[in-house]
């Protein structure tokens, strides 16, 4: 399954706006209206709702590359490690945020060194993981593909 189609799985796709989990108004593929910019918008027609599947795909695409991008830049010791491993890290990324990521100083370091089982264990130990259990083993047991 590719990174996209995780991101998918995940987050489901609603065409107009909804409360997330946080009370945060989301749309598409679990995009955060506050963060949608405006060459993302343009691929909606210009406005965020009611927003099309189709439309929502090209966005998925475009936050997918700029967020690999950010990952990258931050975590540039990711770009060594194999693409199962890059995933987990970007799903966590897109789920969070690259400044939230950057706090799970312990885990990362695990994944860094190739200490799998390590990171897993104190990946479920987080914050993310009680809120958010179900996607958190998800994504967590990606670093064992």
């Amino acid at each position: 399954m590719t990174l996209k189609d995780k991101i998918k799985k995940n987050e489901g796709f609603e065409n107009h706006i909804y409360k997330d989990t946080r009370g945060f108004a989301t749309i598409g593929y679990g995009f955060l209206v506050s963060s949608l910019t405006k060459d993302e918008l343009t691929l909606n027609g210009g406005k965020v709702e009611p927003m099309s599947r189709e439309a929502a795909e090209q966005i998925l695409d475009l936050k997918i590359k700029k967020l690999c991008a950010q990952v990258f830049e931050v975590f540039d010791w990711l770009r060594d490690k194999p693409q199962n491993i890059q995933d987990v890290v970007i799903e966590m990324c897109y789920q969070m945020g690259v400044a939230k990521v950057k706090n799970f100083v312990t885990t990362l370091q695990h994944i860094r060194v190739g200490e799998y089982r390590a990171a897993y264990e104190n990946g479920m130990k987080s914050l993310w993981a009680k809120q958010t259990p179900n996607r958190a083993q998800r994504v967590l047991n990606g670093l064992f593909k």
